[in-house]
């Protein structure tokens, strides 16, 4: 297990990937205080938490575009070496079980997600210091709902992640993940969204500023179970299946 786990920090340190994960954010909340500061007015005039504002604007521009792509890159790049050049004969001649490698390599793609969103709360800490905002921290909206975002959008990780070992061409789970995302917004202000696991997300980003996506821990539950039954079925599907 020890050689499974410093392969993929390996494959990591030499990969463009973590800067994509550490930067891209920052981007997006630039955009968001581009946006807080053309209609500062608006956003504040009635006495409106900056922190919140700043969180909002930031978070449309995240939960909606960066996050969803960012899901279906990291989760088909994780898996592209493998993929291709006879990848998982070369990795699964290692003494280790099927299930193993099909877990590790699953939590290293969803911590590299992980650290997208820790990346993006430091990134509007620092654009909040940088505006000059002052009152108390509303760690809630800055820290709870960013990782209730996470926790809301492991279902689609796994899915994708099934998706991009069955398939070897990047451009299947990539179209997939990227086409899904985008009636995500539309979706969930309907009364499908429990079928639609790419809502969770804005759900769990957004609900607690925009009342036509609370939808309660209802949100929160169906994101675990989907998340271990997409998981389950994964594992079982790997480990049976003639991939070498």
């Amino acid at each position: 297990m020890r050689d499974i786990v410093a392969a993929e920090l390996l494959k990591l340190k030499n990969s463009k990937i973590l800067w994509i994960v550490i930067l891209a954010p920052a981007f997006m909340v630039m955009q968001g205080v581009i946006n807080l500061v053309r209609y500062y007015d608006l956003f504040t005039g009635q006495g409106q938490n900056v922190w919140e504002q700043l969180y909002t604007q930031s978070m449309i521009f995240y939960v909606m575009i960066l996050f969803p792509v960012l899901i279906s890159v990291v989760m088909t790049l994780v898996t592209r070496i493998e993929n291709t050049h006879y990848g998982w004969k070369q990795y699964l001649s290692l003494p280790v079980k099927k299930e193993t490698v099909y877990t590790i390599k699953f939590v290293t793609a969803c911590g590299l997600v992980f650290v997208n969103l820790l990346a993006l709360i430091i990134s509007m800490l620092i654009a909040g210091l940088f505006l000059g905002v002052e009152g108390n921290l509303p760690y809630q909206s800055l820290i709870g709902r960013p990782m209730a975002t996470y926790l809301a959008a492991l279902p689609i990780m796994a899915i994708l992640y099934v998706l991009s070992i069955r398939y070897t061409q990047m451009t299947v789970p990539l179209g997939i993940g990227i086409g899904l995302a985008l009636p995500a917004m539309v979706v969930a202000n309907s009364k499908y969204w429990i079928i639609y696991p790419w809502t969770y997300p804005i759900m769990a980003a957004l609900g607690g500023t925009m009342e036509i996506f609370r939808k309660g821990h209802l949100v929160y539950l169906t994101s675990i179970i989907l998340l271990i039954v997409v998981f389950i079925y994964g594992v079982r599907n790997f480990s049976k299946s003639d991939i070498v």
